[in-house]
Order: structure tokens, then sequence, then C-alpha cells
């Protein structure tokens, strides 16, 4: 099953809702549940499987806990079970149908880590990370789109297709806190381009064109999908380009 260009259609379809309505999604969470209805009205995607068990569970869920523990602080190590670190969650995962059907709904659920899993089937197609926030990083956090990413960098070998979404309402007045934070948020999405990431800015303030910029190997390039430029003067930079491409 190849859902690869519908996740990223649908990704880019919260892109476009969030810059044409900055204020659409008070919070992080308000855009995971937009994105899952987007998800659930794809009936590629909106699939119900049986487990092994017999119970018809769905594909697509929030807040699904990662199978790996790893330390917040420092989230590019992946610790054993022994440790005390906690085990985290993704806001998006969609399973493959062919871990459901392993096993029971119990161990589907994954909620307790004495229920046994298959090892070597592949328990995600996707699992996709947001971030909504204001006026930018700040220089601490900053070099680590990495700290946002990390779990998903952990998680190599339990998905191929893997997501980071950033949504940027930068409500400073000026360009300066946008200056400090862009440049090392770009170095840290480069250096992981083995996700695929997404930065969207609106500038509210200042009157500044939306900024949409992405990372790594996308197979449904954002400036590609048609009809979805609403606005004029859209500003998509390239990686690896000093120039801008304007969508007009």
């Amino acid at each position: 099953m190849d859902i690869q260009v519908n996740i990223e259609r649908a990704i880019h379809q919260l892109v476009d809702e969030f810059l044409l309505e900055p204020y659409r999604f008070f919070s992080e969470a308000d855009a995971v549940a937009r994105f899952h209805q987007f998800l659930e009205s794809d009936p590629l995607l909106n699939l119900r499987v049986k487990s092994k068990d017999g119970f018809a569970l769905p594909m697509i869920h929030q807040e699904y806990p990662t199978f790996f523990r790893f330390d917040d602080a420092n989230p590019a190590v992946r610790l054993d079970a022994s440790s005390r670190a906690h085990r985290g969650h993704y806001d998006i995962a969609i399973l493959t149908p062919k871990f459901i059907k392993a096993h029971p709904a119990e161990t589907v659920k994954s909620r307790d880590r004495a229920n046994p899993r298959v090892a070597h089937i592949q328990p995600f197609q996707a699992v996709i990370e947001f971030k909504l926030d204001n006026k930018g990083w700040p220089d601490s956090k900053a070099k680590g789109a990495n700290a946002e990413m990390g779990k998903l960098i952990l998680t190599r070998d339990e998905a191929d297709l893997r997501y980071f979404v950033a949504l940027m309402r930068y409500t400073a007045l000026t360009e300066t806190r946008w200056n400090k934070y862009w440049p090392d948020v770009t170095q840290s999405a480069l250096e992981s381009m083995e996700i695929k990431s997404i930065f969207a800015t609106q500038r509210v303030l200042i009157g500044q064109a939306p900024h949409v910029q992405s990372f790594g190997d996308w197979l449904a390039k954002y400036e590609e999908i048609p009809g979805h430029m609403p606005l004029r003067g859209w500003q998509v930079e390239m990686p690896g380009c000093r120039q801008h491409h304007i969508i007009v």
C-alpha cells in the first residue's frame, strides 16, 4: 500500500489552512486533530484491519506510544527497557496492516510493555510529529529542530515514513528573532534529512509573505500540489538554493 503521496497532500492541506487562517489552530492539539480529520477522509488510510484475535482496528491513531525509551534532554539515544526513562508518544501514527494482523488487540494497543510483539514486523507505515509556536524558537531551542525531531530519528527501525510539521505564527514586530533562530533551524533540518520536515511561517503583524520550506525526500512537493496556492506572493524557499521561488 503506497500512502506517501496521500499523507503528504494532507500535510500540505493543513499548512494551507494554517497560512490562510493563522489563528484557526489555537494549539498544536487543534492542528493534530484537524490533520487526523484529513487522514480519516482518505479511503486508502481510513481502514479497519482485523487483529489476530478478531477485533477490527483502525490504522490511524493519535498519541500512540513509542516502542522505546529515551531521555527528553537528549532525544537522540534509545535506552533499554530497564531504564527509568519514559516512552514517548507520536502525535499521529499509521499502523501497518501486517502488524495488526499478526498481533492481538492488546499488543497492537501497545500500552502494556508486557505484551510481546514480533520484532521483525515494522509496526508503522508512517509517524508524524507536529509543533505550533509563536515568535520562533528561543536561542536555546533553535539549535534543535533536532530536539523536536529526535524522536523521529530514533524511530528509523519502526517506520520508513517519518514527518515533522512545524507551524509558526510569528507575532514579533520585527525580523530580529527570525534572523536569529531560522539559520540554526535550517542547519538542524539539513542535518536530519532522513526526516521529511516542513516549516510554515505566517508573519501575523509585519506584513511579510508566508514562508514555507521543506527538507527531505518528499514525493508530493509543496509547490507542485495543483490548486493549493491561494495567496499571491507565496514564498517557497528550496533547500540548497539561495533564491526564493515566488508563486503568483
